[in-house]
């Protein structure tokens, strides 16, 4: 590209979109320019740490603004309609996850990326550390069998979220980080989901008081392509920092300390357990253990991708490319779908557009 920095500007300056600007000063091939978010208290704070100019319009800001890329981290009913607007300006995006709360919109949005030839990554950064590529080498594909994940999680630090019919639930708005990795480790896509939720366990007055309106336990089973089984259970009914005890703080080996997520994956006579993000274990029959640890920041190892791919205009740097991304989408929404119908879905079926059901 012909410019001397990546001018990049930003939608949303929230919880996540604050961590966006802090990794995204950190690279000498990145210019922060504008920032645009409805919290006109923030956008001061990050005008006077960034040196950034500040809008509440994006219209106004993009129309104004010399930009050659978006980082969009806003609530996700925002998220179709405002990269369709960064592409139509000519900006290459990366979108925080989830994409969308309906497959018809996230179809929507496959179209634009389709017809343009901006590139649009998606916030799945775990995709990137090296721990993750470790476990990748060690599966046995001949002989794998499952994959299992949990999330324990409490009631959302953000508001929004705390809403299904703004963040989509537990298994849309975070264990969705689960569903990415199951397709990359799995190396083939999920044929067919079926899902139960319950309430139960989140729904008493306390509650209701802080804005909690949603699904409470959520368990959701995959099948692959290549005969592989899945199972994702998560929780919003749990308590902050449910491991964080004493008795943890006191676990100085990492290969047996709790976790609040967790990824396992079974071959023949062969686990390989993810305590997500950090440190994977490797157990083997007769064999001593084996132990990997991320050595690498997952959010600035993608960036480090993201902007190599824009300056060269080589998607294929990226691993986490909208069109990819997408398939992780469905499969979430599918699992909603198949939650509030009691059905199983099937993903080939489900993606060619559903009439969305109040959830």
């Amino acid at each position: 590209m012909s410019v001397e920095k990546l001018r990049f500007c930003f939608i949303g300056v929230g919880r996540r979109g604050l961590e966006h600007m802090r990794v995204a000063s950190r690279f000498k091939e990145i210019s922060l320019e504008a920032a645009c978010d409805i919290d006109e208290a923030r956008l001061r704070e990050v005008a006077s740490a960034y040196g950034v100019r500040t809008y509440t319009d994006l219209d106004e800001m993009l129309s104004k603004e010399k930009l050659d890329v978006a980082v969009i981290s806003t609530p996700t009913p925002l998220h179709v309609s405002q990269t369709i607007k960064c592409i139509e300006a000519g900006l290459d995006v990366l979108l925080e996850k989830p994409i969308s709360l309906n497959i018809n919109e996230a179809n929507e949005l496959l179209k634009a990326v389709q017809k343009s030839d901006r590139i649009v990554a998606v916030g799945f950064q775990t995709r990137y550390l090296d721990v993750v590529d470790k476990i990748k080498e060690s599966i046995d594909y001949d002989t794998l069998s499952m994959i299992v994940g949990y999330w324990y999680w409490t009631v959302p630090i953000v508001k929004w979220i705390r809403r299904r019919d703004q963040g989509g639930g537990q298994i849309v708005d975070q264990a969705i980080h689960l569903i990415d990795l199951f397709r990359f480790f799995v190396g083939e896509e999920v044929n067919t989901v079926y899902a139960v939720y319950t309430e139960k366990g989140r729904n008493t007055k306390e509650d209701k008081e802080v804005g909690f309106d949603n699904w409470a336990s959520y368990v959701v089973a995959l099948r692959f392509n290549n005969d592989t089984i899945g199972c994702i259970y998560s929780t919003y009914a749990l308590y902050p920092g449910v491991f964080r005890t004493k008795e943890r703080k006191e676990v100085k080996d990492l290969a047996t300390r709790e976790s609040s997520v967790v990824i396992d994956i079974i071959c023949r006579e062969m686990l390989i357990r993810y305590r997500y993000p950090l440190v994977a274990t490797i157990h083997r029959r007769d064999r001593e253990l084996s132990v990997c640890k991320a050595t690498k920041d997952a959010t600035a190892s993608m960036y480090k991708a993201f902007i190599k791919a824009v300056l060269t205009r080589d998607k294929k740097l990226i691993r986490t490319p909208y069109e990819d991304s997408y398939k992780t989408m469905a499969i979430a929404l599918a699992a909603n779908e198949s939650a509030t119908t009691g059905k199983i879905i099937r993903i080939e079926e489900f993606v060619k557009g559903y009439s969305p059901r109040k959830v």
